[in-house]
């Protein structure tokens, strides 16, 4: 994990054919959980956002947060894939 330019938490996942970027917003000692998932967009290898979770929920650690920010994102990628 790390902190992103806001100074979030942030965990980065390649996953299938996505990037997962799994974050927490920490907001007076609430953590909530987001995710952006992008997808290569050229031969360059720039990435592209495809998704945007918005705030999924409310949890009591950062660490619980990016990892349903992380269990969200797979999911969508998932069925994505089907």
């Amino acid at each position: 994990m790390g902190i992103n330019a806001e100074g979030h938490t942030i965990m980065d996942l390649d996953y299938k054919q996505f990037r997962i970027e799994a974050s927490c917003l920490n907001e007076g000692g609430r953590y909530y959980a987001r995710a952006k998932i992008l997808r290569v967009a050229s031969e360059e290898g720039t990435l592209e956002e495809v998704k945007w979770s918005g705030d999924i929920g409310e949890y009591r650690s950062e660490a619980e947060a990016v990892d349903a920010a992380q269990q969200w994102a797979t999911r969508w990628c998932d069925e994505q894939a089907d």
